[in-house]
């Protein structure tokens, strides 16, 4: 009788294992639905309106953009996207872009610590050589200025013109470069052919202005020539104003402001 009994309850849980192996081989319909679901949700935010991608493929395509492939026209693109355009940009555009890219491509980083702009800004209102009138509007233009400052009867002054003649034909494109001739006064031409003579020997090509009244400040500030100051793009000095400083002075102390 034992024996009957217990041959009954093995059949039991063949039967019962063999159940619990179909249940398990069964498509969990449910779960399959909310896959296709999420699967739809992704498809849906990379294709509709045509304007979103989700971040997976986002990164993926820029993992395959190549440094050199990496033009201004894909920045025209990419701005397009943003602001919502749907017109192509034309070849002509990108044309001038890359133009401009390459007119403002030569520049330099500028690292002035805010210990090192004074308070003193420099303000003038006088003319240029040729009688041109000029402010001091024309820092506006550029991160830094070197304003060099010298004499038609200063030795040192004549020697080194060639050195600010190649030195200013070198600068970044946001760095400029303009001098004071202290012996040429505004309204009086005494010493002018001397300082063409001088800055035409050099093949100086930068700005050069007369001396006038709104520069005395700063003039009164040195005792040499030649002498040289910093200025920034709203016209504070920067640093000290370099009295009696030498070419190779005045061009190490710009590039310790340049990265």
């Amino acid at each position: 009788m034992l024996k009957k009994i217990r041959n009954v309850a093995i059949a039991v849980l063949a039967i019962l294992g063999v159940l619990f192996v179909i249940l398990m081989l069964l498509p969990d319909d449910e779960e399959g639905a909310d896959s296709d679901e999420a699967q739809y949700a992704v498809q849906e935010s990379v294709t509709e309106d045509g304007d979103e991608v989700s971040d997976i493929e986002v990164t993926q395509q820029q993992a395959q953009v190549k440094p050199d492939e990496t033009t201004s026209a894909n920045a025209v693109d990419v701005a397009a996207e943003k602001d919502g355009a749907t017109e192509d940009v034309s070849s002509e555009n990108t044309d001038d872009i890359l133009e401009a890219t390459a007119e403002g491509g030569n520049t330099v980083s500028v690292n002035i610590p805010a210990s090192e702009i004074s308070d003193k800004v420099l303000k003038f209102k006088t003319l240029t050589l040729d009688n041109k009138e000029i402010t001091q509007d024309i820092f506006a233009d550029y991160d830094l200025t070197v304003v060099h400052m010298w004499g038609t009867y200063c030795m040192p002054c004549v020697k080194e013109m060639g050195d600010y003649a190649a030195f200013y034909k070198d600068l970044p494109d946001n760095i400029n470069m303009i001098a004071i001739v202290v012996d040429v006064y505004d309204g009086i031409d005494n010493n002018l052919n001397d300082a063409y003579s001088i800055l035409d020997d050099a093949g100086a090509e930068f700005v050069n202005i007369r001396t006038s009244d709104s520069l005395y400040d700063l003039l009164n500030s040195i005792q040499y020539v030649p002498s040289s100051a910093i200025v920034d793009s709203k016209g504070h000095i920067v640093g000290q104003v370099m009295d009696g400083a030498s070419f190779e002075e005045t061009k190490s102390r710009l590039e310790g402001y340049l990265k």
